[in-house]
């Protein structure tokens, strides 16, 4: 079985249907329904079987389909790497941002895209836990996440700490500190086991308090809304400010010194990072003069 073959038999299990998977891959019928009847004659096992006009997979089928396509994304990254090699820079810059996203984010693509007009962009939103794994599947290559999560099958670049802000309806005439707001009903700008709530409730629980968490809410323009209509009051990195800037709502740093929020850009170790990924790197680097860590 060759690398040919694998890729004939992805498409036929995405596509269940042999004529269908013809057309993509622009062949006729009967030389790809030899090819998967080879297929199986080699291995011994029926790989699929029919109900209509449908194909789905054996047991054994759907095995070898996850196999196979691990087997030609790393033949296809292989190839990639050798154009890359020979030809210069071009390709897909594919890479995720975090919920909370980094404001400057547009202006660095505005200028990575003018010196490298070649290169094409997949961007992926997600909060860290999802980007990190879709790091690991390979949908990305690079993610900017927020800390901490806690890994060695990363490196990273510390790309900048923030302080926290007290965002509320009314005006607040206390000292904004943890401690005052604690009892106050809270919307984090993020979900329970995910990275900056978990990371909250800690920075509470080190102070000895429980916060009055009444909802956990990942899209900014419904937690800003439902602060501005007086559900709760929340707390957010200062990045993430502005999605109050036409809000009617009263906003202060809070006073905690140690309290800050890290932000920075991962991606896999022990995978190959494209020369597109490593120019971006590069020029992010230069744009916020970034700390390089080994592991997150």
């Amino acid at each position: 079985m060759d690398i040919r073959q694998l890729r004939y038999f992805t498409i036929i299990a995405e596509e269940k249907n042999i004529s269908q998977a013809a057309r993509k891959l622009h062949m006729s019928q009967p030389p790809l329904s030899q090819q998967l009847k080879q297929m199986e004659e080699n291995l011994g096992v029926e790989l699929v079987y029919r109900e209509g006009k449908k194909l789905h997979l054996t047991e054994a089928g759907e095995r070898l389909y996850h196999h196979a396509v691990q087997i030609t994304k790393l033949m296809e990254e292989g190839m990639e790497e050798v154009k890359e090699v020979g030809q210069g820079l071009k390709g897909a810059l594919k890479f995720g941002v975090n919920t909370l996203s980094e404001t400057s984010l547009p202006q660095l693509l505005f200028e990575f895209r003018e010196q490298y007009p070649a290169v094409t962009y997949e961007i992926h939103q997600n909060e860290s836990v999802q980007l990190f794994q879709l790091l690991r599947e390979r949908v990305i290559d690079l993610a900017i996440i927020r800390f901490p999560v806690h890994s060695e099958e990363f490196s990273s670049i510390m790309l900048k700490n923030e302080p926290f802000y007290f965002v509320n309806r009314e005006p607040w005439t206390a000292e904004v500190t943890l401690s005052t707001i604690s009892q106050v009903p809270l919307i984090l700008p993020s979900t329970k086991g995910q990275g900056l709530h978990d990371f909250t409730v800690q920075a509470f629980a080190k102070q000895g308090l429980t916060p009055n968490i009444v909802c956990g809410c990942s899209d900014l323009s419904l937690l800003s809304r439902l602060v501005q209509q007086g559900f709760g009051a929340t707390m957010v990195p200062e990045n993430a400010m502005h999605i109050f800037e036409k809000a009617d709502v009263h906003s202060y740093p809070l006073e905690d010194a140690d309290l800050v929020s890290q932000y920075g850009i991962a991606w896999m170790k022990k995978y190959f990072l494209s020369n597109v990924a490593e120019r971006f790197l590069e020029m992010y680097r230069e744009s916020v003069g970034a700390m390089e860590f080994n592991s997150l």
